[in-house]
């Protein structure tokens, strides 16, 4: 053990970082038991009680740098009660000691065995002898933790401290100016003012925090606390709504900056008296709200406002009616008020006060529903019902613009049905009153309802179904009667397209037999005789009604019976397959496997597809994706059993069962192996893919679908010797057929390729190089650089269960490596190839390559093929966007060459990513851009007159870009 000796302690005067290693190594001796806390004090007596200021400041300092490394429970209380009576008596030291005191006390209320009669004594010797505001910002915000904690762990004894406390606290926090320390004071004073009484300071405790508001802060950059405006003002309101008291104080102090012309300060205001509403009970607040409903119309009621404002303002009324719905007399004295204020307005439709009026509607009745609703409601019907005399006695003209006011009341209708449900009050609402509001909404349903689309106002049936949409349980039965007959003659229109659906869903799950006994009967029983177009709507309606259980069987049936029935027309039998596929999409894998289990729905697709009947392609293709959605929700077993039994029986020759192959395989679980099947679906679908040389849809598709499932099958493979052999001769097959000139080999060693490259296998460097080769053959280029845009490419629909990470990283280098130098040296196909390969790789791969993928992007940009100077384009816009440095060095070729594509008349894509870079350009730095700023200017006017819409917007925006550049205004 080193002696505690006053030369050491002397030594460890001379600098910060000295002391503070002595008082580390102080508090280790002492909490070894080597020192005892007394023993220390007295051994640094000397400079503790020293009459050098000095002396004094350093010993304190590292007294209290001491206790603050000790163990929160290490010293007891006789020993603390020895250390607070010393840091007391420093409190009435010179001011240069303080920080060291504070510090000091700082570290003793932190200890768990300080005696609680000691905090009072430190915080009355503070409060007399010293000022808070008189230190630096430092020891402020010490002296705020230190009232913190006290006041959390010791309230007792600060409460009979009475107003000495609270006035001791009110003058440490006034004046306070530094925004690390008020957000301090603002995050613990409203607990603290709620636990503690204010007394006759309740209005001092409110000026304290009324001064700072509104927030008037603007944080700096180099500040590494981090602190926002909007967050110093969220704390600030916190503390001006703690107490009931602050109440008095409070609204004229709101509703004065209320008045400010500043946004801030208005939304400051609003958000203050939104908390005011939230804390404060209704009572207190019904004695003000006169004054804030007076002040709030002028923000809100014009409606031509800031946006922010009208916003804030709607939602401070909305919290004071909520507030106030407990109190039913409170609550309908407020919307007494506002909607006598709005009522009238609501029947001016045309009017410029119906919208804020609607705004404010939808407000009251969010606070109090019924109260609200109902006078709402009524003042929509009495307007509702003039207008259909009117209507009858004006003629066409008045009718039209009765439907454009229907619209809008019938939109706000609805949004007041959907806030009375969310607040549980919907079947509580007037039912004459609502009655009369579906008889009229139903009778405009009925208008025209047989013409022909153009004579019908579908908005405002759109708009009168949402009504009813959202109000289902109030709607009488006799006018549900009458809604039924609407809903079919509205679904079995052979032109007219609305949305019935959830209006059909939401009756049938309230009343089942009605619905089925009165639509979906109906509809079934009629089903022959209508066209495809209604056929297809009844599907889509009746397919939301399955979830019920009242209408499963029967929806089951009519789609199990055009699906799989024998005789059925094709146009019917594809509608039905659609319909099984919305089932399959429910995203309920329970539902699915359901459906699978009790009907052997794969068994019944297989049978259909494999039928005697051809089917067309389109319901082939369903099947497969029925098949897929099925196969994906089973399990590996179950996968296994049915792949393994229905996969040997398909002759992959015909459209047929490719297409189921397409469904067995198209999801496969990765760990089902094929090496069973490899040699023969290679063989198989290589020949599909090769299958004569027709351009028809059809064929098409077929070669489409064959090359996908072998580029599946290829990617899954188990790597033995065995399956590369067998993978080695169709390869070799495909090579031979290209000496041919046979440009369907190079699609499918192009698809065998990508699967390959995915899996991360070697073989497909081979395929690469022979692809490579190609690009300058003279029949073949084209279509070589058309396999490397198939490579590259995503597919969604294509399912590889083997994916390399950074597989596209890959193909990236050694597409590169392998083109090298042909790419500057040898024909364009090189280039369109690699720029194929670039736009799939990761950006970050991009940039890591700039240098040398740079040059090649600016020599595409001067090439003459569409799809690769979109694709250029869209690649060096990504760089511009984020200001990469590489191409503000090369603008002198960039911005030239964007002006030019603005003009290229072979693809109005291409013109408007090329004005999009070149507005993308303007946020370089403005030295750079002035000298193209004139050129720019002036050769973007021929944009402007573009044929085509989107190029004019993009160019006038990108000219407004570039006039802006240097003129202060450019960022």
């Amino acid at each position: 053990m080193t002696p505690l000796t006053q030369d050491g302690i002397e030594e460890a005067f001379v600098s910060e970082a000295a002391l503070q290693q002595a008082a580390a190594n102080v508090s280790k001796n002492v909490v070894m038991g080597l020192y005892d806390v007394s023993y220390v004090v007295e051994q640094m007596g000397f400079a503790l009680t020293s009459t050098t200021l000095e002396q004094r400041i350093k010993g304190t300092q590292l007294l209290s740098s001491m206790l603050q490394q000790l163990p929160k429970d290490y010293l007891n209380s006789k020993q603390l009660e020895f250390l607070t009576a010393f840091y007391t008596d420093r409190l009435k030291d010179h001011h240069s000691v303080l920080p060291a005191v504070i510090e000091g006390i700082h570290a003793l209320l932190e200890m768990t065995e300080l005696p609680a009669e000691s905090v009072p004594k430190i915080l009355n010797t503070f409060f007399k002898h010293s000022s808070c505001q008189s230190h630096q910002r430092g020891e402020r915000g010490k002296w705020f933790k230190i009232l913190q904690l006290a006041s959390q762990r010791y309230d007792n004894e600060l409460k009979e401290m009475g107003g000495d406390f609270m006035y001791g606290l009110i003058n440490s926090i006034d004046g306070e100016h530094d925004p690390r320390n008020l957000d301090f004071v603002f995050t613990f004073m409203p607990d603290l003012i709620k636990h503690f009484s204010l007394l006759h300071l309740a209005e001092e405790m409110f000026e304290i925090f009324a001064c700072y508001f509104p927030i008037d802060f603007t944080p700096s950059r180099d500040d590494p606390s981090n602190i926002s405006r909007n967050e110093l003002a969220a704390k600030l309101s916190d503390c001006l709504v703690a107490s009931p008291e602050f109440i008095e104080w409070l609204v004229p102090l709101a509703l004065e900056k209320l008045e400010s012309d500043l946004v801030e300060a208005k939304l400051d205001s609003l958000e203050l008296l939104r908390k005011a509403a939230v804390n404060f009970t209704s009572k207190s607040i019904s004695e003000h709200f006169d004054v804030i409903w007076t002040a709030l119309k002028s923000e809100i009621f014009p409606g031509g406002g800031n946006s922010d404002i009208i916003s804030a303002g709607l939602v401070l009324l909305r919290t004071i009616l909520e507030q106030a719905y407990e109190t039913p007399d409170i609550s309908h004295s407020y919307q007494t008020k506002v909607l006598g204020t709005i009522l009238i307005h609501l029947s001016e439709v045309n009017q410029h006060l119906y919208n804020p009026s609607t705004a404010i509607a939808l407000v009251c009745v969010s606070g109090d529903p019924l109260f609200a609703s109902d006078r709402i409601l009524n003042t929509f019907l009495l307007r509702l019902n003039t207008q259909s005399k009117i209507g009858d006695g004006e003629g066409d003209k008045t009718a039209g613009y009765n439907e454009e006011q229907r619209l809008k009341v019938y939109d706000i209708i609805a949004q007041l049905f959907k806030i009375v449900a969310i607040r549980d009050c919907l079947e509580k609402l007037n039912r004459t009153t609502c009655d009369q509001i579906h008889a009229d909404i139903i009778t405009v349903l009925r208008v025209n309802i047989e013409a022909d689309v153009q004579q019908q106002n579908i908005d405002l049936k759109n708009a009168a179904l949402s009504v009813l949409t959202e109000s289902v349980p109030l709607i009488s039965e006799k006018n549900r009667a009458l809604l039924y007959k609407v809903l079919i003659q509205l679904i079995t229109h052979d032109s007219l397209e609305l949305e019935c659906i959830e209006l059909l869903e939401l009756l049938g799950a309230l009343y089942p037999i009605e619905v089925q006994s009165n639509c979906i009967d109906v509809l079934i029983r009629n089903f022959a005789i209508y066209s495809n177009f209604v056929k297809r709507k009844i599907f889509r309606h009746l397919l939301r009604l399955f979830i019920h259980a009242a209408f499963t069987s029967r929806v089951l049936d009519l789609v199990w019976h055009y699906a799989f029935g024998q005789n059925i027309p094709q146009d019917d039998q594809l509608l039905a397959l659609e319909a099984v596929n919305m089932l399959l999409s429910s995203g309920d894998a329970r539902l699915v496997v359901d459906l699978q289990n009790n009907n052997c729905l794969i068994a019944k697709l297989m049978e259909l597809a494999l039928g005697p009947s051809t089917l067309s392609v389109p319901a082939l293709e369903q099947i497969a994706i029925a098949i897929c959605r099925i196969e994906q929700h089973l399990s590996v077993s179950e996968q296994y059993i049915i792949v393994t039994e229905y996969l040997p029986q398909l002759q992959l020759k015909s459209a047929a069962n490719l297409y189921v192959a397409k469904g067995l395989l198209g999801r496969l679980h990765q760990d089902i192996s094929l090496d069973d099947f490899f040699e023969w679906l290679l063989t198989e679908l290589t020949q599909q893919s090769l299958n004569g040389n027709d351009v028809g849809e059809d064929k098409e598709k077929l070669h489409t679908v064959a090359r996908q499932l072998l580029c599946s099958v290829v990617n899954r493979m188990d790597g033995n010797e065995q399956n590369h052999s067998n993978l080695n001769k169709v390869v070799m097959r495909l090579k031979d057929n290209i000496k041919e000139d046979n440009t369907l080999s190079v699609h499918t060693l192009a698809w065998i390729a990508k699967g390959l490259i995915v899996a991360g296998s070697d073989l497909a460097a081979g395929i690469i190089e022979t692809l490579t080769e190609l690009l300058e053959h003279p029949m073949l280029g084209t279509v070589a650089t058309r396999a490397f845009e198939i490579i590259a490419m995503e597919c969604e629909e294509l399912f590889l269960p083997k994916v390399e990470i950074l597989y596209k990283q890959k193909l990236f280098h050694t597409v590169l490596a392998k083109l090298g130098n042909k790419l500057n040296a040898h024909s364009e196909n090189y280039l369109i190839a690699f720029i194929f390969v670039l736009k799939g790789a990761p950006h970050i791969v991009q940039k890591m390559n700039i240098e040398k993928v740079g040059p090649l992007l600016f020599k595409s940009l001067d090439c003459d093929h569409t799809e690769m100077l979109y694709i250029s384009l869209e690649i060096c816009g990504r760089f511009v966007a984020m200001r990469d440095e590489y191409f503000l060095r090369h603008l002198s070729h960039l911005i030239p060459r964007c002006i030019q594509l603005s003009k290229y008349q072979k693809s109005m894509k291409v013109r408007i990513s090329a004005l999009s870079l070149l507005h993308d350009i303007t946020k370089y730095p403005t030295h750079v851009l002035l000298t193209y700023k004139l050129d720019v200017v002036l050769e973007l006017a021929a944009a402007l007159d573009d044929n085509k819409r989107l190029v004019r917007n993009t160019a006038v925006r990108t000219r407004n870009a570039w006039f802006l550049v240097g003129t202060g205004e450019d960022n």
